[in-house]
C-alpha cells in the first residue's frame, strides 16, 4: 500500500509540473489587447 501511495504521488507530481510547464510555454494571447487599440496602434 505505502509503495501504491509514492507511486501515485510522484506521478501527480509529474502530472502538475507538466501542466505548469505547457501553461507556461504556451504563448499568452490577450483579445482585450487588441480590442483597446485603433486604426493607427496607439493605445486608446
Amino acid at each position: 500500500m505505502s509503495t501504491w501511495m509514492v507511486v501515485t504521488g510522484i506521478w501527480a507530481m509529474v502530472a502538475v509540473c507538466v501542466v505548469l510547464f505547457v501553461r507556461g510555454a504556451s504563448p499568452h494571447v490577450h483579445p482585450s489587447d487588441e480590442a483597446s487599440r485603433d486604426a493607427s496602434g496607439a493605445e486608446v
